[in-house]
């Protein structure tokens, strides 16, 4: 390979500045300008593959093939300032057109699974998980997974075995040391299902198990009779103390609790919202707490019965106890569903995030922006008054000194986008985030015609809801809704 200046000799490669290359006929017009990885790649690797190219005239070079790195390498540059090329005859049109085509057709995506071969064999090599992403432009999260995977023979056997990409292997291998949650999370790739949703629900309730064991030792330390998790009374409200009653119809005093035998408490979770001083934030995130439930274990050697039990099955008792058992399963639908809501909030911020660093705003964007402006729903007037701090968080622009309430880094986010698609994305960025900010566990209860608006216009953009996040546009929600309106 040589340097040179001189007039290109056919079959010659030399190092050409990639700003001196013309960009000639191509068939393929799209060169996927946002593609971050393929920059970094060439700015920190060079251009590996040669660039084919052709002597016009005057011995300007021509690109046949390899377009978009000559674009990519002209825009960011390479470690060495030049690019290879290798000089061809000035093909004939039909020609140029055939290999054109048979070289973008005929490529084949490298498996995942190479992937993660590749990673491994680096890092066995003592290149650093970051090195690897650097030096090749493979995202640190693609790099991390395929690590994860590499540490667990089982989830590589099963990842070569089903199929697997590597994000849904590395969730598997993540809870390999839990059959259950395994089993989930097959069903849900069986099904086709994203996994992303099963895999956070599982997180909580790892983490609020977790929490569980802890409460359930601090009780106990103190004195409290904490039954054990896995121990408690089924069906519960049947156990309950306050669903109790003495064979002759009494209620148990507090007096007489502590002398039962059987007595002991189970502890539920809820959430509360703190009661915050004006000084402080008014939107406080919801805290878990546990709430103790006084039950008996053994009822009948404390010589208690089921209340209704005791009551005789008259038919205004039998309605009580229906009304009873609906109310139960009631609040068990809302208690879970709004476990469901917390855990795809996690996932739908995550991919929020990811969606409004778009460059370009997705079909559809004018009309859920005209809509928001004529329309002022809460969201966005609530956001704008407090100059979108959803959107400075998950942005983070840069200002200098001190910014008060926000107004410096408001002020940046409107003059950044320096084009109209740019600005179009920030507006949609800033109608989005302010609808998420707004959401919270009664969402899915009461949505209105706006969150239906927006979830649906999220799922049409490729976000794949939870259950849970389907509610807002089931026929059933939007019917009571209207109905509410």
């Amino acid at each position: 390979m040589s340097t040179t200046t001189a007039t290109p000799v056919v079959g010659q490669v030399v190092d050409v500045d990639p700003a001196t290359l013309v960009i000639g006929a191509n068939v393929r017009a799209d060169t996927h300008p946002d593609a971050k990885e393929f920059a970094a790649s060439i700015k920190a690797r060079g251009v590996l593959e040669v660039i084919t190219a052709h002597a016009d005239e005057d011995g300007t070079l021509v690109v046949q093939r390899g377009q978009r790195r000559t674009i990519v390498a002209a825009e960011v540059g390479t470690p060495s300032g030049t690019v290879p090329v290798r000089v061809v005859e000035r093909p004939e049109e039909a020609d140029r057109i055939v290999d054109q085509l048979t070289e973008n057709l005929h490529r084949t995506r490298m498996r995942e699974s190479e992937v993660r071969d590749g990673v491994e064999q680096l890092a066995l090599l003592g290149v650093s998980a970051a090195q690897i992403a650097k030096r090749t432009a493979v995202k640190r999260e693609t790099v991390n997974a395929a690590l994860t995977v590499t540490g667990s023979k089982s989830t590589r056997e099963r990842m070569d075995a089903q199929g697997l990409t590597l994000q849904q292997a590395a969730t598997l291998a993540e809870f390999e040391d839990d059959e259950e949650a395994v089993a989930q999370l097959e069903r849900a790739i069986g099904w086709g299902n994203s996994i992303e949703h099963v895999a956070q629900r599982l997180r909580d309730e790892r983490t609020e198990r977790k929490a569980l064991l802890a409460e359930v030792e601090r009780l106990r330390a103190e004195g409290v009779p904490v039954v054990d998790p896995s121990e408690t009374p089924d069906p519960l409200h049947r156990h309950r103390l306050d669903s109790l009653v003495t064979t002759d119809g009494q209620d148990v005093t507090p007096e007489q609790r502590d002398d039962l035998p059987g007595i002991a408490v189970v502890l539920t979770p809820s959430w509360e919202w703190p009661e915050n001083d004006e000084e402080e934030d008014e939107e406080a995130d919801a805290v878990l707490v546990w709430e103790q439930t006084w039950v008996c274990t053994d009822p009948q050697a404390a010589g208690l019965v089921y209340r209704y039990d005791a009551t005789g099955h008259s038919p205004a008792h039998v309605e009580d106890e229906q009304q009873a058992e609906a109310a139960r399963e009631e609040r068990r639908r809302v208690r879970e569903n709004n476990s469901a809501w917390r855990s795809a909030e996690t996932v739908r911020r995550e991919w929020l995030a990811a969606f409004v660093a778009r460059k370009t705003a997705p079909k559809g964007a004018e009309a859920i922006i005209c809509e928001a402006v004529l329309t002022a729903p809460h969201s966005l007037t609530k956001a704008m008054g407090a100059r979108h701090p959803m959107l400075r968080k998950v942005t983070s622009p840069t200002t200098e000194g001190e910014d008060y309430y926000g107004v410096a880094a408001a002020q940046a986010l409107a003059t950044q986008p320096t084009t109209p698609k740019a600005q179009t994305m920030r507006t949609l960025a800033a109608v989005l985030l302010a609808w998420e900010e707004n959401t919270d566990v009664h969402t899915w209860r009461n949505p209105d015609p706006w969150d239906r608006r927006i979830m649906a216009a999220l799922i049409t953009w490729g976000y794949e809801p939870s259950e849970v996040e389907q509610l807002l546009t089931s026929h059933d929600n939007a019917d009571e809704s209207d109905e509410a309106a």
